[in-house]
């Protein structure tokens, strides 16, 4: 089982798509990538969940919403960044069973890149191995 926090799913999936792999383990990251939006999916739907029950509404009912950002009643948004601080900060575990016995050509593929990195780049690498071997060994 994969571990990585919520708020760490975005870099990881953005890092994935935009390595430059061979085709085996193209594959893989592919498949890798496909788990991650699912987590991804779901953290929307629950950060959805606290908008509906936080989010200020218009005479419909309706969520009042603005260029892709919601408002907030004033009254409870202090709990809604306390509830979405907490979500962001949840473990998300993505089954990676099928794809345990190739991981490892994903893991030589990162490994022996060419492509030198630094910063969040570099983060997300060290991270994404890291996860990645503990899947393999078991852990």
């Amino acid at each position: 089982m994969l571990q990585i926090k919520n708020y760490q799913l975005v870099d990881l999936l953005e890092f994935l798509e935009k390595a430059e792999l061979r085709p085996k383990a193209s594959r893989v990251r592919t498949k890798l990538g496909k788990l991650i939006l699912a987590k991804i999916q779901d953290l929307q739907a629950d950060e959805m969940a606290l908008l509906e029950k936080y989010g200020k509404r218009d005479d419909a009912g309706k969520l009042l919403e603005n260029d892709g950002t919601y408002s907030l009643i004033e009254d409870t948004a202090a709990e809604y960044h306390v509830e979405k601080r907490t979500l962001l900060e949840e473990m998300a575990n993505i089954n990676a069973d099928e794809l345990r016995v190739s991981l490892g050509t994903l893991i030589e593929e990162m490994e022996s890149c060419e492509s030198r990195l630094s910063g969040k780049d570099a983060e997300v690498l060290d991270l994404l191995l890291d996860m990645l071997e503990a899947e393999v060994k078991g852990l």
